[in-house]
C-alpha cells in the first residue's frame, strides 16, 4: 500500500509527539463539532442493524458483532474484505477490544491470536473474525483451542473466496479470476475437533447464536454467509462523497 504523505517527520516518535505538543502550546482546537463523516457511519451502522437480507450484509454482521460483545470483549480481525468492514463500522469503547494486523496485514493470525487474547484476558468474552480462506489457513488451531481448553469463537464471513482480492480485482480491472474456492461443512468440521458448529441461515440467527456461543464454555465455530455485494457499492459511495468534499 502506498500512503500519500503531505508532511514528513523523520526521529524519535516519543521526542517527536513531545516536540508537536510543546510547539502547540496555547493553541485551541473546536472539539464541539463531530469528525467529518461521522454521521454518516453511524448512519450505515442504524441500516446495518434493520438489514433482514441473506446472505448477510457486511453492516449487519458488523452491528450484530457489537451487540454481541460486551465493552471489554476482545474481537480479532482477520485480513481481508471482512477487516475493511469491521474497521470502517465498529465502535470500541476500551483500548485494546479490537485488534487488527493492519500494518503487515498478516492473513490467519486472528484464530491463534484469539488463543493469546484468552489466555492473556481470561476474564473476557474473546471472538475471532474471519473469512473463510483466512480460516482455512489456520484452522488446525481449533484442535489446539480445544486440547488446551481455551473457551473462544470463531465467526466465519463465508462468501466461497477471497473477497478483498476480488474486491480490488473488480475496481482495477473490471473483472476478476481464480478467487473462488470451495468450502468444507463448518459444523461438522467443527464436531470432528471437539468443538461446536453453526451455521446461519436467516439474518436474524445471528445475534442469538453469537450470545450462545459467547457464553458457552468450549470453542464454537459460526458459518455466517455474507453478500459482498456490498463492496463496490461502498466503493461507489465513497467515490462520490469524495467529489463533494
Amino acid at each position: 500500500m502506498h500512503y500519500p504523505v503531505s508532511v514528513g517527520i523523520i526521529g524519535d516518535i516519543s521526542e517527536s509527539l513531545n516536540a508537536l505538543t510543546d510547539a502547540l502550546a496555547g493553541h485551541r482546537f473546536d472539539t464541539d463539532g463531530a469528525a467529518p463523516g461521522c454521521g454518516l457511519l453511524a448512519d450505515e451502522f442504524a441500516r446495518g442493524q434493520q438489514d433482514s437480507r441473506f446472505p448477510l450484509a457486511p453492516q449487519r454482521i458488523v452491528a450484530d458483532t457489537r451487540a454481541a460483545l460486551g465493552r471489554s470483549d476482545v474481537v480479532l480481525v482477520d485480513t481481508g474484505a471482512a477487516k475493511m468492514w469491521m474497521a470502517r463500522l465498529y465502535p470500541t469503547y476500551e483500548r485494546n477490544t479490537c485488534l487488527i494486523s493492519n500494518g503487515l496485514s498478516t492473513m490467519a493470525f486472528a484464530l491463534p491470536g484469539a488463543m493469546g487474547a484468552k489466555l492473556a484476558k481470561p476474564g473476557v468474552k474473546v471472538l475471532a473474525v474471519v473469512g473463510d480462506g483466512a480460516f482455512l489457513m489456520n484452522s488446525q488451531e481449533i484442535e489446539t483451542a480445544v486440547r488446551e481448553r481455551i473457551p473462544l469463537v470463531v465467526l466465519i464471513w463465508e462468501d466461497g473466496g477471497y473477497g478483498l482480492i476480488e474486491w480490488k480485482m473488480d475496481l482495477e480491472l473490471g473483472e476478476h479470476h481464480y478467487v473462488s474456492f470451495t468450502n468444507p461443512d463448518v459444523v461438522t468440521y467443527a464436531v470432528s475437533f471437539g468443538a461446536k458448529g453453526y451455521r446461519i441461515t436467516a439474518a436474524d440467527q445471528l445475534l442469538p447464536t453469537l450470545k450462545a456461543a459467547l457464553d458457552d464454555e468450549g470453542v464454537s465455530l459460526i458459518a455466517c454467509p455474507v453478500d459482498y455485494s456490498e463492496n463496490l457499492r461502498l466503493t461507489d459511495t465513497l467515490g462520490h462523497l469524495d467529489e463533494t468534499l
